[in-house]
C-alpha cells in the first residue's frame, strides 16, 4: 500500500489567550480525529477543556494504546495556506501527535 501520511506546515492561534505557533504536522489519512501532543499543551500553556469522560485510543491495529485515554480537548485556529478553520484536537500523552 504505500505512505499514508503527509507532513504539511501549519499556523495554530489559541482562541482565548491568542498565542501562534508555526509548526509542521503529520497529516495520518487514516486517523479518525486531529490530535495535539500534551507536552506541546503543557509547555507552552495552552488552557483545555476536560471532558465528561475519558476517551479510549486505539492503535491502527485495534489495540489500546499504552499512552492512556484522552481527558482533555483544544480548541484553535489552524491556518493552511490561505485556508482558515477552527478545529477540536485531542489531547494525546503521545508526543507524535
Amino acid at each position: 500500500m504505500g505512505n499514508k501520511q503527509l507532513d504539511i506546515k501549519i499556523h495554530l492561534t489559541t482562541i482565548n489567550i491568542t498565542k501562534s505557533f508555526t509548526k509542521v504536522a503529520l497529516i495520518d489519512l487514516g486517523c479518525t480525529s486531529s490530535c495535539i501532543s500534551r507536552k506541546f499543551i503543557q509547555e507552552n500553556g495552552i488552557n483545555t477543556q476536560k471532558l465528561p469522560f475519558p476517551i479510549t485510543c486505539y492503535n491502527a491495529d485495534g489495540t489500546i494504546n499504552k499512552s492512556g485515554s484522552t481527558t482533555d480537548i483544544v480548541n484553535m485556529n489552524m491556518i493552511i495556506g490561505d485556508h482558515i478553520e477552527r478545529i477540536q484536537f485531542s489531547v494525546t500523552c503521545s508526543d507524535l501527535a
